[in-house]
């Protein structure tokens, strides 16, 4: 038997803990067998349930997660219950993927029913959901399932339920590939800029496609991330409706910046190094590019598109990309140039080169301007010559 006072009783093939909390004694039997080892693994449950007691911290959910008082205690066994509490635990999130999570589980909840409760929500049911919704896109599903398997698996940790989302898998979509802009594309829509609209408006998109950064990270690009001494750019954040978060890969890099993208920054010194209102950023200094329609920084990634980008793809007589394109076009520009893939690779911010010779395949071919594709043609383009060769 367990030391009197300590809480601890020894039982036949388990351990059985006692305290006493509101003048109530409490007993919880742990389905552990009563092994020295386990035996004072219950003297310190037991210690650290007392302190919690007398500090008025003590949760039954969070020492005792399987007991009947843990579950007596949580807020709701109905479906729309346990999504609310899912998304309380990813409090941490940025505020635009609150919202995209938020908006998934506005989704589930109608066609789930939020009063439903927990234990009906059946894989049956599930699936039969998923199957007849008329889905906008396979790749708005495969974001919805996201939050849908989280809430199962936060609740089917406490509820011990099984899982109605195992066999329920993501829908094959295919990914659009790259849709960059030529070099001539690029030069007239760049002129086109410089001719319409305010300086700042050019030195963005010249700075854009020059280091093939994301969008999102360079309106976050601060003058104290510029080293000058090594014509280098550290991209360290990002910024999304107006929020600055880590970046996508969650590793910061230096980008090395050819003698166009120094002059973009160049001409913004004068408006955001030497001149113009604070922008309020902090031990990077302020921010780099701004909106000259407002003389402040760009709120998000989206504010471009619309006012300027769209216009001057319009004025330069070239069909609609997204802005994003400019990554796409740095990209294929430097493949064409001859750039070693694993650099171009770590100037885009990828994890490793798989993923550029993933999604540029058809410019990496084409990049050796039909060498590779002449090596082949002299072994097996002639058949007569290939057999002598093999004889």
């Amino acid at each position: 038997m367990g030391r009197e006072g300590n809480g601890v009783e020894l039982r036949e093939k388990s351990i059985r803990v006692s305290f006493t909390l509101d003048g109530v004694r409490q007993r919880i039997t742990l389905e552990i067998p009563p092994t020295p080892i386990n035996e004072r693994y219950a003297a310190k449950l037991v210690a650290r349930v007392r302190k919690a007691i007398t500090e008025g911290t003590f949760d039954w959910g969070e020492y005792f997660p399987n007991s009947s008082q843990a579950k007596a205690k949580l807020p709701t066994h109905t479906f729309g219950g346990w999504c609310d509490l899912w998304l309380d635990t990813k409090g941490r999130l940025s505020k635009n993927t609150l919202n995209q999570y938020r908006n998934a589980l506005i989704v589930w909840k109608d066609l789930l029913g939020p009063d439903t409760p927990m234990d009906q929500v059946s894989h049956a049911v599930v699936a039969a959901k998923v199957g007849k919704t008329p889905w906008k896109s396979a790749k708005l599903l495969n974001n919805y399932l996201i939050c849908l398997r989280g809430v199962f698996a936060l609740a089917g940790r406490s509820l011990n339920m099984d899982n109605p989302m195992e066999g329920i898998e993501n829908s094959k979509h295919q990914i659009p590939p790259p849709d960059p802009l030529s070099t001539f594309e690029m030069e007239k829509v760049l002129a086109n800029l410089k001719e319409r609209f305010d300086i700042r408006v050019w030195a963005y998109f010249e700075f854009a496609f020059m280091t093939g950064m994301r969008p999102e990270e360079l309106i976050e690009l601060r003058w104290g991330d510029v080293d000058w001494a090594s014509s280098s750019i550290r991209v360290a954040r990002a910024r999304t409706s107006g929020e600055v978060k880590p970046l996508k890969t969650y590793n910061s890099r230096d980008v090395d910046l050819v003698s166009r993208a120094l002059g973009a920054l160049e001409a913004m010194k004068p408006w955001t190094m030497l001149g113009g209102v604070d922008h309020l950023d902090g031990e990077h200094g302020r921010r780099i590019f701004e909106n000259p329609g407002t003389n402040k920084p760009w709120h998000d990634e989206r504010s471009q598109r619309d006012t300027y980008w769209r216009p001057a793809l319009r004025g330069a007589g070239i069909r609609w990309r997204r802005p994003y394109q400019t990554r796409h076009t740095y990209a294929t520009n430097a493949l064409s140039a001859g750039v070693n893939p694993t650099y171009i690779a770590r100037q885009m911010g990828h994890k490793n080169a798989k993923m550029l010779f993933t999604v540029y395949a058809k410019w990496i071919d084409g990049s050796d301007r039909g060498r590779e594709k002449a090596k082949l043609e002299q072994l097996l383009g002639n058949e007569k010559t290939a057999l002598k060769k093999a004889v």
